[in-house]
């Protein structure tokens, strides 16, 4: 007999946080972010207490608030607002299927001696995302720094006490990075990490071998993408396995099959062609298949993808792995250096500005791409706006001041459309930039990362389990289920025996 139960991604689309608790192990599938609720009380100019750990998100249902909350959260937070504390963890392992954050960011609040599952490219990934982030938000991932922690003084001033931050505060959590089709025991069960096709590498659903039945569990997954063969390859094992119980994802449970990855870069291949100047394009950082697609048009076109330095040390991360990434290396490859600080990188004189100066205004894991041959700043894309495809997102429109794109430039929106009324507003500031620098009429060129409803219908068919749990969907009731599976619609905090 196992037990789950659904602290997310129940009547929503992301914040998967799944307990399932077996012959003993109790084990966490994802601990995401929910951006649905979150967006109901939070937003960039109110957030959360950092002082108050846990509290804030535990009161507006943004965390599970259990019996016994001691073994789940981080020690160092909990002490501080006066919670109960416990030596010991009360939950065996998380397992994320990938780096998304709706699936993965609030481990951030999970207990340091928790082990952290997910395959290593996801490690990889999450590893990137923690060192660029700034060292500011819930962004702590692979490591941990210790909050509220005092030590003795070193001050000639005297005082006793002084705070610990820093590389000091740092701990590292037990985070393992698993390799394709890797099983894990835990406990009395095995988890079994499968491979499946996203709009991010390093994705994976889930068979977890229990003593009552296998426990199959999507993640997030699609059939369209260039690796879209591992999603097939997930539901041929796990149909294979014939689960007591799939726990299935269901964002596009209401749409029917489109087009695919191959389908965007045929559009982003005629937008190139047809422009003679610059292109502009916009599409999400860690989406390698999409970075994919540019870098295959900028390679046929005679053209350079100029990367800017949180994606080049992504991919410095994603180096030697199976994520499909180019290499930085690739003469069509560049990396754009933009200004920041005092905006040094385009000063010549290095007499008046020594380089020591310039790497100044670049952070520490930022100033390791400044000396490469193939970096390129807003000076050298103005001048040869032809050579280029350029990646910029929402936060550095301003760069196009410093470009200045000239006439005949183009741009192309490659993400998914707005979602809610903050997105519409956010589009409608993008589109007075473009406006503004002559980019108005510009191309989409965009396809999800999920499977359609008729993918997600067979899906479920072929794999057959006993009871079908349909989550990250708001439409649920869309479910279609062979004769002989039971679907079971989740209700949050509810157990359900299987």
């Amino acid at each position: 007999m196992a037990k789950l139960t659904f602290h997310g991604g129940v009547g929503e689309i992301g914040g998967n946080k799944i307990l399932v608790e077996a012959d003993g192990a109790r084990i966490w599938l994802d601990f995401g972010m929910s951006f649905g609720q979150s967006s109901l009380y939070f937003d960039d100019f109110l957030q959360p207490k950092r002082y108050n750990g846990v509290v804030d998100f535990i009161e507006m249902g943004l965390l599970p608030s259990l019996p016994d909350m001691s073994g789940l959260y981080r020690q160092d937070y909990l002490a501080h607002t006066d919670m109960a504390v416990d030596q010991n963890a009360a939950y065996d392992a998380d397992f994320l299927s990938h780096a998304h954050a709706d699936h993965a960011n609030y481990i951030h609040f999970l207990r340091g001696d928790i082990p952290i599952y997910a395959p290593d490219v996801t490690k990889r990934m999450m590893a990137a995302m923690e060192e660029t982030s700034g060292g500011g938000g819930f962004n702590e991932f692979l490591n941990l720094k210790e909050s509220f922690k005092l030590r003795p003084s070193a001050s000639k001033r005297g005082e006793g006490l002084t705070r610990v931050k820093g590389e000091e505060a740092k701990v590292a959590r037990e985070f393992h990075g698993l390799a394709n089709g890797e099983r894990v025991a835990v406990g009395g069960i095995e988890v079994e990490s499968v491979p499946v096709n996203h709009s991010l590498p390093g994705a994976c659903g889930y068979l977890i071998h229990t003593p009552g039945g296998v426990i199959a569990y999507t993640g997030d997954l699609r059939f369209h993408g260039y690796e879209g063969h591992l999603s097939m390859t997930f539901m041929q094992r796990a149909a294979a396995c014939k689960p007591v119980a799939l726990i299935c994802e269901g964002t596009r449970i209401d749409q029917k099959e489109g087009p695919g990855e191959k389908d965007v870069q045929e559009t982003i291949a005629k937008v190139v062609k047809n422009t003679k100047n610059l292109v502009i394009a916009n599409y999400p950082w860690k989406d390698i298949e999409r970075l994919r697609s540019f870098y295959e048009v900028a390679k046929s076109t005679g053209r350079k993808l100029a990367l800017n330095l949180k994606q080049a040390y992504l991919l410095e991360h994603l180096k030697d792995s199976d994520a499909g990434a180019p290499s930085l290396d690739n003469a069509n490859v560049v990396i754009y250096v933009d200004r920041k600080s005092w905006g040094l990188i385009t000063k010549t004189d290095r007499s008046e500005y020594p380089d020591y100066i310039v790497k100044q205004d670049y952070a520490t894991w930022e100033r390791e791409f400044l000396d490469r041959p193939n970096c390129v700043t807003c000076d050298d894309i103005h001048r040869n706006q032809g050579d280029y495809i350029i990646r910029i997102d929402f936060f550095d429109l301003t760069d196009l001041i410093n470009i200045q794109p000239d006439e005949g430039s183009s741009y192309i929106w490659s993400k998914t459309e707005p979602f809610d009324d903050d997105a519409e507003i956010e589009q409608d500031r993008v589109e007075h930039w473009l406006k503004h620098f002559g980019l108005m009429p510009y191309e989409k060129a965009h396809v999800s990362g999920h499977a359609s409803g008729v993918e997600i219908n067979r899906l479920v068919k072929e794999i057959n389990p006993k009871v079908l749990f349909p989550v990250h969907t708001e439409k649920p009731e869309l479910f279609v289920a062979p004769s002989g599976t039971e679907i079971i619609i989740p209700e949050p905090g509810k157990e359900y025996r299987i």
